[in-house]
């Protein structure tokens, strides 16, 4: 089912189907869900929620923990996969162009900012386009954007719908070959204007949910449960040293003491009658059990949210070898592999449109990324290998260039070596001529 047919089907033909589209259910759940990640990313926590108590007509305010373990997490993710630039691969003359339609259009920082709204908001959009004479690529906010679906579950249209402070809605309207730009200001909703689109609807990149194949699941809307609940134990075990362990009763039994002590004095001896007995009472908690819960909870935190237990102060990593290294950050491996394959499946995408609009769709070239892990690793031992390799002649100059870490531009390498070649051969031949002419 096309666009047309699904406008003709659901709205009857409507112009301004797209009003109707954004408050369908499944948009308007999905735009609250993620209101609710950016609430809770912004410091609004379920802990807040805690009730103040009042005894003998004061009020105590009970303490209401946030920790912002949340942003701590996904920004570990979003580095660990793109801290360091993705390396393109493929036919040299394809990965020179756009090698050079990334560095102008500022493609790398562009990258950060999906994979870090993927990892939140389990989605994130991408709407490539020309600036001039570059081609740059915008990212569509989250609670702004509503792919439409037809009831085939093909992706047919795109909407940018968002109201400002004065309460007037825009519409931006993405159909494969145009966008309508609409608004209500001055009272109607009206078109403003249209242009032609050449790079057709914008990318949509998602983690797969298994609720709803349209939309994605971020690893924000798992994580806050459990960070929830350890915000409430320490919300509640602070109140509780605070109360009962640092502020001790005096409590004394028998006959009532007379008088007072002065509170600049020192030394003071208070004799109680036969029976009698003064002490201070405190609140003893159990340590072990206490503590059990919280461990529990931070190893179901870093099993939920994939990050190593080393980070959180859980071990010794002294002498730690590099398949041990590797081992440690297995966890850290496997999200990063799940959302390599949500980027790659997008940048796929950006190839196609990209190489249509600068005018290379030679199906005999093809170009690939290859990402770099920030995982630490033993630098000098892994060269070293790939030195042996390069030695038994089982690996070329322009692999060891895409593979080696301390690479980042690969094509420039490539052209350096051989202006290098060129020169040392320029030099050879100079030397050879003096020496005939001797």
């Amino acid at each position: 089912m096309n666009l047309e047919q699904y406008i003709s089907t659901v709205y009857h033909n409507d112009v301004l189907w797209f009003t109707k589209e954004v408050k369908k259910p499944n948009n308007t759940n999905r735009i609250a869900k993620c209101y609710e990640m950016k609430n809770y990313l912004h410091g609004t926590h379920n802990v807040l929620n805690r009730q103040d108590v009042t005894y003998k007509e004061q009020e105590f305010k009970v303490k209401k923990l946030i920790l912002q373990n949340a942003k701590t997490i996904l920004n570990f993710h979003s580095t660990y996969l793109l801290g360091k630039n993705i390396s393109l691969t493929g036919t040299e003359n394809l990965v020179s162009d756009i090698q050079s339609v990334y560095n102008y259009g500022n493609y790398n920082s562009i990258d950060w900012e999906l994979l870090d709204k993927l990892c939140k908001y389990g989605d994130s959009f991408e709407y490539i386009y020309r600036d001039g004479e570059r081609i740059t690529s915008k990212v569509i906010d989250s609670n702004v954007s509503y792919p439409v679906y037809s009831d085939s579950g093909e992706y047919v249209a795109f909407i940018e719908y968002w109201t400002n402070l004065e309460h007037i809605s825009y519409y931006n309207v993405y159909y494969n070959d145009r966008v309508d730009e609409w608004s209500n200001e001055g009272g109607d909703l009206h078109l403003v204007q249209s242009y032609t689109n050449e790079s057709g609807l914008p990318i949509h990149y998602f983690q797969a949910s298994d609720w709803d194949y349209r939309e994605g699941e971020g690893l924000l809307e798992n994580i806050i449960p459990i960070l929830d609940e350890i915000e409430d134990l320490l919300s509640k075990l602070g109140d509780s040293i605070y109360t009962l362990s640092l502020n001790p009763l005096l409590l004394t039994t028998g006959q009532a003491i007379e008088g007072s002590v002065s509170n600049d004095a020192v030394g003071y001896n208070v004799a109680l009658e036969v029976g009698s007995d003064m002490k201070y009472v405190h609140s003893e908690m159990d340590y072990n059990s206490i503590k059990y819960y919280l461990d529990t909870l931070q190893n179901q935190l870093n099993f939920c949210s994939y990050i190593p237990s080393i980070l959180g102060g859980s071990g010794n990593i002294a002498n730690v070898s590099e398949v041990s290294l590797k081992m440690l950050y297995n966890l850290a491996d496997v999200y990063a592999m799940l959302s390599e394959r949500v980027m790659r499946n997008g940048f796929n995408e950006r190839f196609n449109i990209i190489r249509k609009l600068i005018g290379n769709e030679n199906k005999d070239e093809y170009v690939n990324v290859t990402f770099n892990y920030s995982r630490p690793q033993n630098m000098s031992e892994l060269l070293d290998n790939i030195k042996k390799q390069f030695d038994m002649n089982a690996i070329s100059l322009q692999t060891i260039i895409e593979k080696s870490p301390l690479t980042e531009d690969k094509t420039m390498e490539l052209n350096r070596l051989k202006e290098s070649d060129v020169n040392k051969n320029d030099s050879e031949d100079t030397d050879h001529e003096n020496v005939v002419s001797e």
